[in-house]
């Protein structure tokens, strides 16, 4: 972050500042007290559980040179600056949106319902040998990491690729206001966090607001392979001839903006404008032919799965956009391995384990899937996935179509053996696994610690294991269980 005055603060927020120097100098900003670095403003941020007006007093202490508040303070810490706000999370966001627009640099918004961290790793990956790149830390693609993540903007930065995330109506037209992207991917319109929304076309609508900011040539590129985001392609044609587009479909602050947009789709259909096609198993991962941008060449990756060829073909499109050399970024894309809980790969007493444990979706477990049958060398392939939470009443029948769908993409070349649950919702896979077919063996489990030790002795060298679940169920525990079998 670049120097703000305290006063200069304290207008971007809307608020009075009633104690302390308005020429304080604040160079970083932080709601956690014990993550105070020296010259911080402290934002206190009242949660279901903590209210952090109570840690105040420690963030001060700790070197915190100013804080937000929006209750009354007993005591003032002499030397210090506070600043009274309406609201402390709104405050945030009414300075990072000022904040951000201090910088001219390219901003690339992700969205979608699955694929957005990985996504915007390979996206980083292909640019950062030409550009300084920002990237979305961690999960700070929220209400309140996302503000955060723009004051980690400064000068000396070209492209920021930040991830946009939403649960509920209205979260991500404030992200687009704060983050106003100058490029959006949208990976896919799953059914994570249906049971808020309702349906996905909901989600699609509400994931649609971050184009509510768009400018003049804003380009979009589409997974086309999406059949509810390929009906984007004809909204946004309808507001470019002015047609009126049902309300229901796309809210007015966003048809107000289509007639900026350009739609570019990528995947691995034949009517994709950017497309991957002849995709090959290698020992390491897969490769593909890149097909865009009047560019055809042979791509190489160090990770299984189709969504990952996906990820890496919208990639390779931002790179030449961005005027990047192809050979830089496909070679930035081969280099690229995946993050935590992501995808990485253990040998664990002989048997290949794929920890994808950071959280999960019914679209994304169907990935997880296809990851492990383009294992090359393994003897028996095991499924073990965990309850997918957040899916209300459609819960029964989204774990359900990922059994079918699991014992439907069984060749007699590629099959998975085993497939163990934990949980109560996840059941209703081994429902869809069973009334498909009787050649998979399935087993389900309450906790992970009887899973594991099913594992252990349902499993030998030479096995390979994938393992998913939502973030709540904990499924790291198995992979941490795994690494200690000999």
């Amino acid at each position: 972050m670049e120097q703000l005055q305290a006063s200069q603060l304290a207008k971007m927020a809307k608020g009075t500042i009633v104690a302390g120097d308005g020429r304080v100098e604040i160079s970083s900003v932080s709601i956690n007290s014990k993550e105070i670095t020296a010259g911080a403003l402290f934002v206190p941020i009242i949660g279901e559980r903590v209210d952090a007006h109570k840690f105040i007093d420690m963030a001060l202490e700790q070197g915190a040179v100013a804080t937000f508040t929006s209750k009354p303070v007993a005591n003032y810490i002499p030397g210090k600056v506070y600043i009274q706000v309406d609201d402390t999370v709104a405050a945030l966001q009414r300075v990072a949106e000022q904040y951000r627009h201090q910088f001219s640099l390219q901003l690339i918004g992700i969205t979608g319902s699955v694929g957005k961290t990985t996504t915007k790793e390979m996206i980083a990956a292909g640019l950062e040998d030409s550009y300084k790149v920002l990237k979305t830390k961690g999960n700070m693609n929220s209400q309140i990491g996302l503000p955060l993540m723009m004051f980690e903007i400064d000068s000396t930065m070209d492209i920021a690729v930040i991830e946009m995330g939403m649960s509920e109506p209205g979260e991500m037209a404030r992200l687009a206001k704060i983050a106003d992207p100058d490029l959006v991917v949208m990976t896919n319109i799953g059914v994570s966090h249906i049971g808020q929304l309702g349906s996905q076309e909901n989600i699609r609508k509400e994931k649609m607001h971050i184009l509510d900011y768009a400018k003049e040539n804003t380009t979009l590129y589409i997974n086309g392979d999406d059949p509810l985001l390929r009906q984007i392609e004809a909204f946004v044609e309808a507001a470019k001839q002015g047609e009126a587009v049902d309300e229901k479909l796309v809210a007015s602050a966003t048809y107000k903006t289509l007639q900026h947009v350009q739609v570019v789709s990528f995947g691995l259909g034949e009517d994709c404008q950017i497309r991957a096609s002849q995709i090959e198993g290698t020992a390491e991962g897969q490769k593909f032919v890149y097909s865009g941008n009047a560019v055809e060449t042979v791509l190489s990756l160090n990770v299984l799965g189709e969504h990952n060829v996906k990820n890496a073909t919208v990639a390779v499109a931002i790179a030449q956009k961005m005027q990047v050399p192809i050979a830089s970024a496909t070679a930035g894309l081969l280099a690229y391995k995946p993050i935590a809980m992501r995808g990485q790969k253990y040998q664990c007493a002989g048997r290949t384990i794929i920890d994808d444990t950071y959280n999960a979706s019914p679209d994304s477990m169907k990935s997880a899937i296809s990851v492990l049958l383009q294992l090359e060398g393994i003897n028996k392939r095991i499924v073990v996935f965990a309850d997918v939470l957040e899916l209300g009443a459609v819960s029964y029948d989204c774990h359900y179509q990922v059994g079918q769908y699991l014992a439907n993409a069984c060749t007699k070349d590629r099959k998975i053996d085993l497939v163990v649950t934990v949980g109560t919702e996840a059941k209703a896979i081994l429902k869809g696994v069973t009334d498909t077919t009787d050649a998979i063996v399935v087993q389900a489990f309450d906790t992970n610690a009887d899973a594991l030790d099913y594992l252990y002795t349902h499993s030998e060298a030479g096995d390979g294991m994938i393992v998913k679940g939502s973030r709540g169920m904990h499924m790291e525990e198995i992979v941490e269980g795994c690494k200690k079998w000999s």
